[in-house]
């Protein structure tokens, strides 16, 4: 379609300015189609960034629901389905929308810093679970009937996927997802339940417990802490 339209344009002006004009729809149109698959990253790329974050927190959206309903499943109810409940969970959250690494560091906050690779790779491994079970606690505990999606709030790089809990006693409880850029796409770093972020909450608790224990103190009592949820 370009090609038959600079053929067209040819017959009008000059051959040199429909050179320079092919030049620049040829430059307009890889722009738009950078930014709708997140090649451009910088500089005027940034104007399609809300094309390219609605694609993805659609994704996102289809990622919470289908975690949602694996929580609120009828056959996977109780104590006794809690081990199968979660990993389904996991199979759904791992592999997708969780940036686990943004929300480790946020979650350590100053002690990140100084931290081994492998310290950070064990963390990262530890807190992952340790958020995921967190969260599912939450949810599980609202006796859910249904999830409703409220209006997502866009602060480039920055969103919030906002949704509302509707428990089966017909109480409502906001439940929201913060996303931040993560090279090519993006992922959630942090849940917010009724106004508390659970990374904020277990950055007070780690400060506090390596206030009085050494870094590997703290992993091993955490790592216990995930094998008794388990």
């Amino acid at each position: 379609m370009t090609s038959i339209a600079m053929l067209s344009i040819g017959h009008l002006i000059p051959s040199d300015a429909t050179a320079v004009l092919k030049e620049i729809v040829l430059t307009a149109v890889f722009f738009v189609v950078a930014s709708l698959v997140g090649i451009a990253r910088s500089g005027s790329s940034y104007h399609y960034r809300p094309m390219i974050l609605s694609l993805t927190l659609e994704q996102i959206r289809g990622t919470i629901s289908r975690g949602i309903a694996v929580l609120i499943r009828p056959d996977l109810q109780g104590d006794a389905k809690k081990k199968e409940r979660r990993a389904l969970l996991r199979k759904e959250l791992y592999p997708r929308c969780f940036d686990f690494e943004e929300s480790s560091r946020c979650a350590l906050g100053v002690n990140w810093k100084g931290r081994t690779s492998e310290e950070k790779r064990e963390f990262i491994e530890v807190f992952r679970e340790l958020l995921v079970n967190s969260y599912a606690s939450k949810i599980e505990g609202y006796k859910v009937e249904k999830l409703v999606f409220n209006q997502d709030v866009m602060d480039l790089p920055y969103a919030e996927v906002r949704t509302k809990i509707v428990t089966t006693g017909g109480k409502q409880y906001d439940v929201n997802y913060r996303v931040s850029e993560n090279v090519d796409c993006w992922r959630i770093c942090d849940i917010v339940i009724e106004g508390v972020s659970l990374v904020n909450s277990y950055r007070s608790q780690f400060a506090e417990m390596l206030s009085r224990y050494s870094f590997g103190e703290m992993m091993e009592l955490l790592r216990e802490n995930v094998k008794t949820a388990a």
